[in-house]
């Protein structure tokens, strides 16, 4: 509208020069009716453009002034330019921020927690300071970057690099544009790693895999013993997730731990775990890893190592395998196999399940019970020389051999054969007594083997017991 009343007053002005320039006073009523006719024209023209223009000004200042037409504008110029996290503040206050920029803080689908309120409160608190120092540098240096930490909605903290763009030149216009990178994806060694780590030829050449992954569980880097495990290629690994290459019965477990430790909850971690090959075949690793930020909560990029654990792994379920065979052996046997201290009750620190059919006890009712003692069922006058026999054997660290009575659970007496020896430290030192027990007869033991025990036993003082 200014500019078609702006137009028609300058050629208005340009009629009337050009028209009084064969201006006569012998023309016809008719000229003299048009001349006045544009006169009348300019002046009304001139008249029109002196009103409106005022009002035309303070309209355009009031929508430039007006918050939220700007952060309309802005917001919608940001979300579709900007695949990075970014956002648009006015002073302090925050008046649009992207999905990326919501996504890093864990803010999605909850933008009103931010919009409208203080940059500071997603400012890291010994970053406030710095965070002024920035808003308040000259317009020309606001492009630099700087390194700020930003609170998570988890609690986090995530360490990024911030550079500051003014949306206008203008020097009244307040409204700045913040873009963030983070540190782990801005400061990723890549390809770049032998520049930044001269020890590279080290990492090469040792047997152990070593990795690094960004806070996505991306991998980073790798060493060349990656490919000498899994037979994949290391450039052709790069920026994957670490993951795919995990066994999926164990991808819970590793996920679980990484996050953690990216997000600064733990400083390090150590799990087993299988990686897949690339010919589909699985292989047992040692996991050792730790984030890469000294400050506790800070969101970081994390490094560690992958040992190979089969052989360990195949002969650990070999030796898993024989004892379980060891342990059906000694539980099917048809006596009673243990091992007990040298105390006065002979306490039972492991005996097999054919303790039952000997003693008609059950195994855990004889292992660390203070309610049972196997002394207590021995026969009275058998306890105290098969307490001496066995003490004179193990004086001399010899085995020893002996015979004697028991009382059962259902109260009858059997006589039983004991064989066993002391079990000691490298420094001589008794540690336990190991042997076994097994109910015999006189159809069992050896001719006169029963009589011989038995007038031995008569010929010690009678005890009651101890």
């Amino acid at each position: 509208m200014s500019i078609y009343v702006f137009s028609t007053l300058i050629l208005s002005i340009i009629f009337l020069f050009v028209f009084n320039t064969w201006w006569a006073g012998s023309a016809p009523f008719k000229m003299h009716l048009a001349g006045m006719v544009i006169v009348a024209t300019t002046a009304f023209s001139a008249l029109l453009m002196l009103a409106i223009y005022p009002l035309l000004r303070n309209r355009g200042s009031t929508a430039l002034s007006n918050p939220g037409f700007d952060r309309k504008a802005w917001g919608i110029n940001v979300s579709s330019l900007l695949a990075t996290p970014a956002a648009v503040v006015e002073g302090y206050t925050v008046i649009f921020a992207n999905n990326a920029f919501l996504a890093e803080l864990g803010m999605q689908g909850i933008s009103d927690q931010i919009l409208g309120m203080p940059l500071t409160n997603v400012i890291h608190p010994g970053d406030h300071q710095a965070l002024a120092a920035l808003l308040a540098t000259p317009e020309h240096d606001k492009k630099a970057t700087h390194r700020l930490r930003l609170l998570c909605m988890d609690g986090s903290i995530l360490p990024v690099h911030i550079s500051v763009s003014p949306i206008s030149e203008a020097a009244h216009n307040e409204q700045l544009l913040l873009q963030f990178s983070t540190v782990s994806s801005h400061d990723t060694p890549g390809a770049n790693f032998r520049e930044q780590f001269p020890y590279h030829l080290l990492v090469n050449q040792i047997e152990q895999v070593v990795f690094q992954v960004d806070t996505a569980q991306n991998i980073l880097f790798l060493n060349p013993s990656w490919q000498g495990l899994l037979d994949f290629n290391v450039e052709d690994c790069l920026q994957k997730p670490l993951l795919s290459f995990i066994h999926p019965e164990d991808k819970p477990l590793v996920e679980a731990r990484l996050h953690s430790l990216i997000q600064g909850k733990r400083s390090r971690c150590l799990l087993e775990a299988r990686v897949i090959s690339k010919n589909g075949d699985s292989h047992w690793v040692e996991l050792r890893a730790r984030n890469t930020s000294s400050v506790k909560g800070e969101r970081s990029s994390v490094v560690g190592t992958l040992t190979d654990i089969s052989h360990s792994k195949q002969a650990e379920a070999s030796l898993r395998t024989n004892r379980r065979s060891l342990s059906m052996l000694i539980n099917n046997a048809p006596c009673m196999i243990y091992r007990c201290k040298n105390d006065r009750n002979w306490s039972f620190e492991f005996v097999s399940d054919g303790c039952a059919e000997v003693t008609g006890y059950e195994a855990h009712e004889m292992i660390n019970s203070l309610n049972f003692s196997y002394v207590e069922i021995i026969h009275p006058e058998d306890r105290t020389p098969a307490w001496q026999h066995v003490q004179e054997k193990l004086a001399m660290q010899d085995k020893f051999q002996l015979v004697y009575r028991i009382m059962t659970r259902a109260g009858n007496t059997k006589w039983v054969w004991e064989q066993g020896k002391g079990v000691y430290s490298s420094a001589g030192e008794l540690l336990a007594l190991e042997g076994f027990i097994a109910h015999i007869s006189d159809d069992d033991a050896p001719t006169g083997l029963i009589a011989d025990i038995k007038r031995l036993i008569q010929s010690q003082p009678t005890h009651s017991g101890e």
